[in-house]
């Protein structure tokens, strides 16, 4: 039982971190927005084009649930 509850507090507060932080460091460039080639600098990251950060994975799905769940709650309109 313990371990079950443990588990769905580690899933609790990963879906909560989702909800409050969505978007993280992009992976290529370390959240820099270009890429380092030897002395000179590359114009954009192609990973995130720039903007220095990436959408986290599973993010979109928590947002768009929490959207369902808010319009159900308020009700037809």
């Amino acid at each position: 039982m313990s371990v079950f509850l443990a588990l769905f507090a580690v899933a609790a507060l990963s879906v909560l971190s989702l909800l409050v932080r969505p978007f993280g460091k992009c992976w290529r460039c370390r959240g820099k927005g270009n890429i380092r080639k030897g002395r000179r600098r590359a114009p954009k990251c192609w990973a995130c084009k720039g903007l220095r950060r990436r959408q986290r994975l599973g993010s979109k799905t928590v947002h768009r649930v929490r959207r369902q769940v808010a319009a159900h709650w308020r009700g037809p309109r």
